[in-house]
Formats: structure tokens, sequence, C-alpha cells
């Protein structure tokens, strides 16, 4: 892959992450981080199910050369503490910051699945995104999102 196209899957994974910091949302609420991430899917080209598990995203990339289906994971949710750095990117919302990590956990996987849509006619088999809600709390929202279906198909994750 050319250096100019990870460069700029880079900036935008930087961007994305950012945009996530500053629009936190707890556990069992990530509505808005949820319909982010399906708009981006889609513009992608992703096959896209939402509403997997509660606010869970369901996304499938099918290679042009047979083989197995490997997911990939990503955590959405965010934690109640307060945002106290001082920078442009800080959380918007009192009291919900991504202090775990989350924000650049969903970006990173926005930025793979970027990248794999311009690989899909080396890839053998496919590929399922999940991005899953409420990993912070018990129970969590990978239970809920394996009782919807996630999982089915899946060789490897």
């Amino acid at each position: 892959m050319q250096e100019e196209a990870l460069k700029a899957t880079m900036e935008k994974v930087v961007a994305w992450r950012r945009w996530l910091h500053q629009h936190p949302e707890l556990s069992f609420q990530e509505k808005e981080t949820s319909a982010f991430v399906e708009r981006q899917l889609r513009a992608f080209g992703w096959k896209v199910r939402t509403g997997v598990g509660g606010y869970g995203v369901v996304a499938d990339l099918e290679g042009e050369l047979p083989g197995k289906r490997i997911a990939l994971r990503a955590d959405m949710d965010a934690l109640p503490i307060q945002d106290a750095k001082e920078c442009e990117y800080a959380s918007k919302v009192p009291g919900v910051m991504h202090a775990c990590g989350h924000d650049g956990h969903t970006a990173a996987l926005l930025g793979a699945a970027e990248l794999l849509t311009k690989s899909a006619e080396r890839l053998k088999g496919s590929v399922r995104l999940l991005f899953q809600p409420a990993e912070e709390m018990t129970p969590g929202g990978a239970a809920a999102m394996i009782r919807d279906g996630a999982l089915v198909g899946v060789d490897e994750i």
C-alpha cells in the first residue's frame, strides 16, 4: 500500500479519535458514537448492521478470494470521569471522558476498515468488524452482541 494512502488514513484516524474524545458516551448510551461509526463504514462501502446487542455495530467486507472470516473488535464506551486536560479536543460532556482509550480503539478500527476496503481485491475470505458498546459495565455489551449473532460465521477473532 502506498505511503500517501497510509498517511491520509492516519490523519483521519487522529481526527476521528479527537471527535470521539470530545463526544464521549457512557455504557449503554453510545447512540451518537454508533451513528458516527455507521456513517464512516457505509461511506467505505462495508455492509453494516446496527443495534446489535444495544448500540453495537457489526460490519462485513467480503474479499475477492475464498478464505476464513476474521473478526476485529473495538470498544466504544467512555467512563464517568471529568476530563481535566486543556486542549482543543477535550471532552465536551461534563463528567464523562474516554479515560480508557476506547476512542483510540474505535478510531483505529475505522482506519483499518478504510485500508481493508482499498485492499478487498487481494483479501482472502472476509473481515467482520465488531464495535462493542458497554465494555465498562457488567453485564457488558459483548454477551448481548453474541446473542444477537455478531459472531455467527466468524472463524477467528
